[in-house]
This record gives structure tokens, C-alpha cells and sequence, in this order.
């Protein structure tokens, strides 16, 4: 009888054991797509004043207006000067110490927004992009990832902290390629890619945001 005992004892220490386990695996999947879908909900709020913003001309200006003067703010605020600044509120950015930095440039920071009335749709952009030796470190004083840490602040609520951003940038570079693992990564994407230029390995950190806001059609 004991034997049966200890056995029976055994069999349900195992049931026990399995259904708190799936139980744990249904919370921690529970909880994964609760956090997914809260990413996803802020993702779709990311822009959603813009949004009703954009029904209207006025609106696709004010818009645009404000997105420079957000984005003028971030650079300015991290050390660095913004160049090359047109009407409609686009710019680039030196971030190589170039009096005219060329378009799309591999050291430049570029933002824009564009309309297209025939599709109905205002295409905004925006592409952050420094090279950096292979064997070269990042620096928590370098102005180009405060910038992008300004950029990102200003387009999202993360409550990430410059250290913060900064520890998790500096963990993918130092992994030597791929995408940091940040909220809001599905709109805002900031990778390090490694390439091979004129024999050397280098480095690149960037930033990149695409968006399209709905706009009146012509």
C-alpha cells in the first residue's frame, strides 16, 4: 500500500507540476500579446493627431510646421547645427562638419515630408545615418546618438531615459550588426549595419521613420 501511496503521491506532484507550468505558459503568453498589442496600440496613436490634422491643407502645413520645429529642437538640443533647410520645412544635417552636405549622405541626418494630392497621401521621412570605424567604440558624448535619442523622444511617450537608450544602442553595436530592440520598433526602426567599404569594415548607426498620413486628394 505504501508503495501505491508514493507512487499515487508521485503522479500528482507531476500533474501539479505541468498544470502550473501551463498555466505559467498561458500567462507568459497571455502577457507577451497584451505587451504586443499595447506596442501596437501606441504605435497607431504615434501619429494619430496628425492624422485628423491632415483632412485639410491647412492642416498637411501645420503638420509639417510642427514636425521641423519638433526635430529642429532635438538636433539643436543635441550640439549639432541644422543645414540645407528648405521652405516647405525639410532639412539636412551635417553631421561630418560639411557646410553642404549632399543628399542622403552616409554622415547626414535628412527629414522630409511630401505630398502626393493624386493618391491622397503625404509621405513623411526621415533617415539618420553615421559611419564609424569597425574598431571604433560609441561614446554616451557623442552628439549623433543624442540626436537620434531626441528624435526618437520627440515622435514617441517612451519613458526611456538618454542612459537607457543609449545602453541598448550600445549593446547591438557592440554585437557588431542588427536591429536594437526598442518600443516602437514596427515605425521607428534604428539598426547598426556593417558593410565592406574600399577593403575596411565600418560601421553604420541609423535611424530610419516612414509614415504616411492621409491627405485631401486633387
Amino acid at each position: 500500500m505504501k508503495v501505491k501511496k508514493s507512487i499515487l503521491a508521485m503522479i500528482l506532484v507531476a500533474s501539479i507540476s505541468l498544470m502550473v507550468g501551463c498555466i505559467n505558459s498561458n500567462n507568459s503568453s497571455k502577457n507577451s500579446i497584451q505587451t504586443q498589442a499595447t506596442e501596437e496600440d501606441e504605435i497607431t496613436k504615434l501619429f494619430e493627431d496628425y492624422s485628423k490634422k491632415t483632412n485639410t491643407l491647412d492642416g498637411v502645413h501645420e503638420v509639417k510646421q510642427d514636425l521641423s520645429k519638433k526635430f529642429s529642437k532635438a538636433i539643436t538640443d543635441s550640439g549639432l547645427k541644422v543645414a540645407n533647410s528648405t521652405p516647405d520645412g525639410s532639412f539636412v544635417v551635417s553631421i561630418g562638419g560639411f557646410e553642404n552636405p549632399p543628399t542622403q549622405s552616409i554622415q547626414s541626418l535628412n527629414y522630409s515630408i511630401s505630398e502626393n494630392y493624386k493618391k491622397g497621401k503625404a509621405m513623411l521621412d526621415i533617415l539618420c545615418a553615421k559611419e564609424y570605424a569597425e574598431n571604433m567604440g560609441l561614446s554616451e558624448n557623442d552628439k549623433y546618438v543624442k540626436a537620434i535619442y531626441n528624435i526618437f523622444k520627440s515622435l514617441t511617450n517612451t519613458k526611456l531615459t538618454e542612459k537607457e537608450f543609449f545602453d541598448d544602442v550600445e549593446k547591438t553595436f557592440n554585437e557588431g550588426e542588427g536591429f536594437v530592440e526598442l518600443p516602437y520598433k514596427k515605425a521607428i526602426h534604428i539598426q547598426v549595419v556593417q558593410v565592406n567599404k574600399s577593403g575596411k569594415y565600418i560601421k553604420t548607426l541609423q535611424l530610419r521613420c516612414s509614415y504616411d498620413f492621409n491627405i485631401p486628394k486633387s
